[in-house]
């Protein structure tokens, strides 16, 4: 069984993102471990959004690819928002990572390593929680429809892409029978929920439903 280790960096949303990329591994015979001296595989999960971030999560790449360097038959592969928006410098910059994947990139990612993935609306059944027991986030939705000049948000993740309430009361009910107490409602843009596939912000309906 091949070891993998992820580095999370940014946002709980990214988080969410690895918790559900390290459900997807787990279910595919991978062993997701805490240290990546032992890793077979590296995989960063990175931020772009802020230039702290961005150095942060080109650090975090150069020392993933010095293990590679140290034990060439290690595999480096880079996720998230900085591989999102940077893919083609990044793979100028640092050709020695094996792949480039952008947010949201599950099912490339497990089909590189050569496995399958489950349909989109299964994915967050299959959490490989990163967060104490006793609270979880739960990401409502994704992307944002506004496009502010300071904000580079839409262009990374997309348009607002919300979730559908039931989804949601599925996961909470899966979520709460394995223990969590607690449940934090993330997004880009938490008040615009439900407008793009209930036709008005429906915030308020799901916080009714979830209670």
């Amino acid at each position: 069984m091949k070891k993998i280790y992820i580095a999370t960096l940014g946002c709980a949303k990214n988080l969410v993102d690895s918790e559900v990329l390290g459900g997807q591994l787990t279910v595919n015979q991978f062993q997701l471990i805490e240290k990546p001296d032992d890793a077979d595989i590296l995989i960063i999960n990175t931020c772009g959004f802020i230039e702290d971030a961005k150095d942060e999560s080109i650090q975090a790449i150069l020392e993933a690819v010095q293990y590679k360097k140290e034990n060439p038959t290690k595999k480096v592969l880079v996720a998230g928002c900085l591989s999102q928006r940077y893919k083609t410098e990044l793979q100028n910059e640092i050709p020695e990572v094996d792949g480039y994947f952008g947010t949201e990139d599950f099912t490339a990612i497990l089909a590189s390593l050569g496995r399958s993935h489950a349909a989109i609306d299964q994915l967050y059944r299959q959490h490989h929680r990163l967060t104490p027991p006793h609270f979880s986030y739960l990401k409502i939705s994704e992307g944002c429809n506004h496009t502010c000049a300071f904000c580079a948000i839409p262009g990374i993740r997309g348009a607002h892409r919300s979730r559908t309430i039931e989804s949601l009361l599925e996961e909470a009910y899966i979520l709460a029978r394995r223990g969590v107490k607690e449940l934090i409602l993330v997004s880009q843009d938490t008040s615009y929920y439900g407008k793009d596939n209930y036709d008005r912000q429906s915030i308020g309906r799901l916080l009714t439903e979830l209670n």
